[in-house]
């Protein structure tokens, strides 16, 4: 129940922040939005404000925005005519103002939830902003029995202080030092105030061809340094600028693997989602405000996506009727957003059907 409820939210919060943004910079141009809806199906609840029809509808998995002139319009004998008021009458700037609204929403609000993530869980800005130093210092929480580490004396309580003249280092310097010393491993140590210093011939004599030097001890992070929440934001923005041209790579690769029954890690269906959202529920806040702030980061890519039916391929359609003088012919428009709408549902129910298999093997 927990995780259906945190599912919804997620989903209709990056569902609202983008149509109310579709919706304001509309009104900002100076075109009506006939009708606001939150979901799809059924009307279950409607009230006119503002000159729009605010709905709210009964499967709230999606929303929409009635934008006028944003499509051909329906004339009194049933046949598509060209729209000529509302945002057809705009010029281009303005259309892709108001197409590209939501994309910048959902980035907006993914910039401030990965920050609010950051925040609580520093740890998480190892991932953000990978050059920033989050981990400081190294303590020993347990030592293998029989291993080097316990032949030397190290116990679990220790502060390891100073590996092979560095000082002070953080968890992934100790792996990198015992991966990469050829020789001697220098060990500094603190228990109880009193510092010795453990030198180890290294590699182990007795280790195998190709086996990895184990020292054979867990190690945690002694202090993860916080951040404060402006900074958080500022290193949340330049990840998602970073990440851009990745996560279209991500949705290339699984939409083509999807295409060709291969199972893909770079593109989650609605059971991926919810299997996810269902495992950081379980873990805490910060887990939940990160995954949906990759979730917006998504959803704001994949509309840009130059794909008919999308706010990308809305955004072409308009640029090339405007480089071509005229629009497109009525029929011609909504049969190619049709086709890009048909599309983009068939992925979905394929990744989807192809998640479940996946759960039954």
């Amino acid at each position: 129940m927990v995780t259906a409820l945190v599912f919804l939210a997620i989903l209709l919060s990056a569902v609202l922040v983008h149509e109310l943004a579709h919706y304001f910079n509309a009104r900002q141009v100076g075109v009506r939005v006939r009708s606001f809806s939150v979901g799809f199906g059924p009307i279950l609840f409607k009230r006119q404000a503002y000159g729009t029809e605010w709905r709210f509808s009964l499967l709230p998995l999606g929303g929409y925005v009635d934008v006028e002139g944003l499509a051909p319009e329906v004339d009194d004998s049933g046949e598509l005519k060209p729209a000529r008021d509302g945002l057809a009458a705009k010029g281009w700037p303005a259309k892709v103002w108001v197409l590209i609204g939501g994309v910048i929403a959902n980035l907006i609000l993914g910039v401030f939830l990965m920050a609010g993530a950051v925040t609580l869980e520093p740890l998480y800005r190892s991932f953000v902003n990978p050059g920033a130093n989050v981990v400081q210092g190294t303590n020993i929480v347990g030592v293998e029995p029989g291993s080097v580490a316990a032949e030397v004396g190290l116990q679990p309580g220790m502060a390891l202080v100073g590996i092979n003249g560095v000082d002070d280092p953080n968890p992934n310097e100790v792996v990198e030092a015992i991966q990469g010393t050829v020789g001697e491993l220098e060990l500094r140590v603190v228990q109880d105030g009193e510092q010795r210093t453990v030198v180890v011939a290294w590699p182990p004599e007795d280790l195998a061809e190709n086996e990895r030097p184990l020292l054979g001890v867990q190690l945690e992070p002694r202090e993860v340094a916080s951040v404060g929440y402006a900074q958080a934001v500022w290193e949340s923005s330049v990840f998602v600028v970073r990440s851009v041209p990745e996560m279209v790579r991500s949705f290339a690769s699984g939409f083509g693997a999807a295409i060709t029954g291969r199972q893909s890690e770079d593109v989650a269906g609605p059971v991926g989602i919810v299997s996810m959202v269902n495992q950081a529920t379980q873990v805490g806040i910060a887990p939940v405000l990160f995954l949906a702030a990759v979730i917006n980061f998504s959803l704001a890519i994949f509309n840009l996506l130059p794909i008919p039916g999308l706010d990308g391929g809305r955004i072409l359609v308009a640029s090339i009727a405007a480089m071509r003088g005229r629009p497109f012919a009525p029929k011609q428009e909504a049969m190619v957003h049709f086709i890009g709408v048909m599309t983009v549902l068939a992925l979905i129910v394929l990744i989807t059907v192809q998640e479940i298999a996946a759960m039954l093997v």
